[in-house]
């Protein structure tokens, strides 16, 4: 899938995991990210092009931490779309640590089926 849809990871301290699917009337994309704000998270589309970044914060705590497994910092993710999108009617949610993102197909690059005659 990599061939069809190029992602680029660009300055960040890690990659959220995710997926970006395709259907006859949009694009999905789903990045994992636990623990990340709303506030914290930037979604930027031109022309075919989306590019989610942001930022999941280090949790305050009392105490002396000895071990961690957390990732924290920056992150970004980048993607060529196969077509145009209706850029107005994009959505997006963050549920349960994870970006959806709904990318409408612009009208006039809808698949379709061609008869031969």
């Amino acid at each position: 899938m990599r061939e069809l849809w190029p992602s680029t990871m660009i300055a960040s301290d890690f990659s959220p995991g995710g997926e970006l699917h395709e259907t006859d009337e949009a694009f999905m994309l789903e990045l994992d990210l636990p623990g990340v704000d709303k506030e914290d998270v930037s979604i930027d589309i031109s022309d075919r092009r989306i590019s989610v970044s942001g930022t999941k914060r280090v949790t305050e705590r009392n105490g002396v931490l000895r071990h961690s497994t957390r990732v924290t910092g920056s992150f970004a993710f980048e993607a060529v779309l196969a077509t145009a999108v209706k850029e107005d009617a994009v959505t997006a949610a963050l549920t349960d640590g994870v970006l959806t993102v709904t990318l409408p197909k612009a009208t006039e690059s809808k698949a379709r089926h061609v008869d031969i005659r």
